[in-house]
């Protein structure tokens, strides 16, 4: 049991410890990418000049700026290199035709509309006058027209860089479908443009997708949008909601990135609509599009700062995700994400929904079970043990008193404290080293009772029989006195008074056992034994 206990106290750490070491970013936490959305708009600068030749040349001038499309994209360097689809940058319908049209009517007064479409006249000089105005330009062209295309990049911050970012185009496709790499001339020069996490490829297990759109210039109040697809089989390039993805694209969502949902990274964008297929362009082809601009995908240290800050705050860890969040507005002060996630967790931080300020279980927490038996029990049990024993020590007491009582004498075993009792010293009770009277001399002895004495392995073989004299009346018969040789008197009688039980005389009483110990190490000694058998120390006999 105690190792049983042992390994759930360790099994309750390892948990308690395991809380911060979550997924660092949850499936489907899409705001990993978010930041580095960015709405694209291109227009187009026309200069026209045109010629009139009838009489004296006359030329008129105009510059006209024409729009020719609206998307999203995304970052992908923090110095800003952006990735859209061709078709935002590069339109289907040619400016100068609208620069022609517009020229035309305002010079010879006649009414064409302003589009982009050729119109025929009804006065056949006119007619051809206009027809040798529109592209492509030639020899005998009476239009001589000049186009410079303007790209603005506008990143999702707040408050937004007004008038969004200029930008020029590194490179385009071939196809409405391709992707198109920009570079912002303004404002990546800090290299702190939040960026995204670009894919490698589609792979074969990859189904549920976020299509991330801008409908609209991004703010605080106009997030990136995103919607959910689905790729149908999964790794394909075919989409479930092939409608609801085609509402999407009329609505600014060409160029628009796909989200893994399984990894929370980007790997393709889509493209489409207005009369255009609808596409998928994975990000093999964005990669290779890249290496055609000379750029390689990489995040910055905003982006760092800011993967640490939001696998605290999707962990729930708001208290944690307070400072990480402040650096990176101190690296970024208008990331609009992380500037959302602050006041969030500014508002969770220390309540129940904050997973950091819950208290973390200690191993002896753990380990520590609960006992059902109620306290009040353990309480009663305890005062019944103290109540028996408090009996028991009476008890004794009261036999210790009625065995001295009877025949004055006091059991060795039973006697009182401080009393001396026989085999102590005669010198007193626990006096050390025993004076000159002790028996034996140096050694330390314990007589037994009577009872013990009379048992043949102590007393021996029994002691010859004393002549009696048979002078007394009575028939009783006393021992003979004995003269000690050499002219010793007897010993007086040295019986101690009624009552006590220590006698005075120093030799031990015949026939009883004695226990002998060593004095220099206190183990017991041998009968008959001159040596210590456990220190070797001289026994004097």
């Amino acid at each position: 049991m105690p190792r049983l206990h042992s390994l759930i106290a360790g099994l309750g750490a390892l948990s308690a410890l395991a809380v911060p070491m979550l997924h660092p970013h949850p499936s489907g936490s899409t705001d990993r990418v978010t930041p580095g959305a960015v709405r694209v708009e291109s227009s187009s600068h026309v200069r026209i000049t045109l010629l009139d030749d009838r009489g004296v040349i006359k030329q008129l001038v105009r510059d006209y700026d024409v729009d020719l499309a609206k998307g999203s994209g995304f970052t992908v360097t923090p110095d800003g290199v952006v990735v859209t689809a061709t078709q935002v940058v590069q339109a289907a319908d040619d400016p100068r035709v609208y620069a022609a049209n517009r020229i035309f009517a305002e010079y010879f007064k006649v009414k064409i509309p302003a589009d982009f479409k050729q119109h025929p006249l009804d006065d056949p000089d006119l007619d051809r006058r206009l027809k040798a105005c529109y592209p492509p330009q030639q020899t005998d062209s009476t239009c001589i027209a000049d186009v410079t295309t303007n790209v603005t990049v506008y990143p999702y911050l707040d408050p937004p860089p007004p008038g969004g970012l200029p930008a020029q185009i590194l490179t385009t496709g071939t196809s409405p479908s391709s992707p198109a790499v920009l570079k912002v001339t303004k404002g990546g020069e800090k290299q702190s443009l939040p960026t995204v996490p670009l894919g490698t490829t589609i792979g074969g297990a990859v189904e549920s997708l976020d299509v991330m759109s801008l409908p609209g210039r991004p703010s605080a109040k106009t997030p990136p949008k995103l919607d959910t697809a689905h790729l149908n089989p999964p790794g394909s390039r075919t989409v479930k909601e092939r409608d609801k993805v085609l509402k999407l694209l009329d609505n600014g969502a060409p160029g628009a990135a796909l989200i893994d949902d399984g990894k929370s990274e980007v790997v393709g964008f889509v493209s489409g609509g207005g009369g255009e297929q609808l596409t998928i362009t994975p990000a093999d082809d964005i990669r290779s599009a890249l290496v055609t601009a000379g750029v390689t995908p990489r995040r910055g240290p905003v982006d760092v700062v800011y993967e640490n800050a939001l696998a605290s705050y999707h962990n729930k860890l708001y208290t944690g995700a307070i400072p990480a969040l402040q650096q990176v507005l101190n690296l970024r002060p208008d990331h609009a994400v992380a500037a959302d996630h602050l006041r969030v967790a500014q508002s969770k931080a220390g309540t129940a929904e904050d997973a950091g300020s819950k208290p973390v279980a200690s191993p002896a927490a753990v380990a520590q079970q609960k006992s059902p038996v109620p306290p009040y029990v353990w309480v009663a049990g305890g005062v019944l043990v103290l109540a028996l024993l408090a009996g028991g020590i009476v008890l004794l007491r009261r036999r210790s008193a009625a065995r001295t009582g009877a025949g004055g004498q006091t059991d060795p075993a039973v006697a009182a404290p401080g009393s001396p009792v026989q085999g102590e010293f005669a010198g007193g009770a626990a006096s050390y080293p025993p004076p000159e009277n002790s028996w034996p001399p140096y050694a330390v002895t314990r007589v037994f009772g009577a009872e013990a004495a009379r048992s043949p392995d102590v007393m021996g073989p029994p002691p010859a029989p004393v002549p009696a004299d048979p002078s007394p009346a009575g028939g009783q018969a006393y021992p003979v006195e004995v003269s000690p040789p050499h002219g010793h008197a007897h010993p007086e009688d040295v019986s101690p008074p009624r009552g006590h039980s220590y006698p005075p005389n120093p030799s031990p009483p015949r026939g009883q056992a004695q226990l002998k110990f060593c004095t220099q190490c206190g183990m017991r000694l041998g009968q008959g034994h001159r040596f210590c058998g456990f220190c070797g120390n001289p026994v004097d006999s």
